[in-house]
């Protein structure tokens, strides 16, 4: 009998979700994320701007990308996952079908075609110079193999494995459940392009996060999502070396 009853009650008590993550929880722990992505950003900036030239940047941008993206697990497992009874797989953190991940690998190359007409777009309409400071901080000394290589480790594996958990994990998530698909896609996604810090850029990575999230819905897990946006970003930072390695001025460097 008690173990019947332990069972009938088990199944009555409510499933621990995101929902259950107050929205103030989740603003401040927002805030923080952008601290520490701001606060990390500014000592790249710094360290940076006092290399001296021929000096190897490619191990502390790495090394610093590493810390940063760390520091955001950290957060999304100390402000809400861990305070709400929630796991990893609350985020979307489970398995998938290989023909999924197939999937999204096979839609990168659409994806960065999309982004790049829109960004070119946006590029022709505003009236100022386009200024990018990533393109400075991700290459600052033009083209060398072992800062393409570990630029590839930074942005192409360590970036996209954090900011899919926090966006489409822990953001998507959360507004799914308390405002539908819709309004949950639109709002997480346009985050994803303001947080970058580049105004110029939001329309473009808006777009991006769109694809991201709606690649979530489809397959059910953040995985699709992680290698979707780790071959954009792969792509992306190819195609930056590459310039680079041709002596092509980039539009948007300072």
């Amino acid at each position: 009998m008690n173990k019947d009853t332990d069972e009938q009650t088990s199944s009555l008590t409510p499933r621990p979700s995101l929902s259950d993550i107050p929205l103030s929880q989740l603003v401040l722990a927002f805030i923080v994320f952008l601290i520490a992505i701001k606060g990390i950003a500014y000592f790249l900036s710094a360290f940076f701007s006092t290399a001296e030239n021929g000096s190897s940047v490619s191990f502390p941008l790495i090394f610093l990308v590493l810390i940063q993206n760390l520091l955001i697990l950290i957060i999304v497992r100390h402000f809400l996952l861990q305070k709400y009874s929630l796991g990893w797989h609350n985020l979307g953190l489970v398995r998938t079908s290989a023909n999924w991940c197939y999937r999204a690998a096979l839609l990168t190359l659409p994806l960065v075609i999309i982004v790049g007409i829109v960004n070119s777009t946006v590029t022709q309409l505003i009236s100022s110079d386009f200024v990018n400071p990533q393109l400075e901080m991700l290459a600052p000394q033009g083209f060398k193999w072992d800062a393409y290589i570990l630029t590839m480790i930074a942005t192409g594996i360590i970036a996209p494995f954090a900011e899919e958990i926090v966006f489409r994990g822990v953001i998507l998530g959360w507004l799914d459940q308390k405002l539908g698909k819709y309004l949950a896609i639109l709002i997480s996604s346009f985050l994803f392009g303001s947080t970058h810090g580049i105004p110029a850029l939001i329309p473009a990575l808006t777009v991006a996060g769109i694809a991201f999230s709606l690649i979530v819905y489809k397959s059910q897990s953040l995985w699709p999502a992680i290698i979707l946006h780790s071959g954009f970003n792969m792509f992306m930072t190819t195609a930056l070396y590459y310039a680079l390695s041709q002596g092509v001025n980039l539009p948007g460097a300072s």
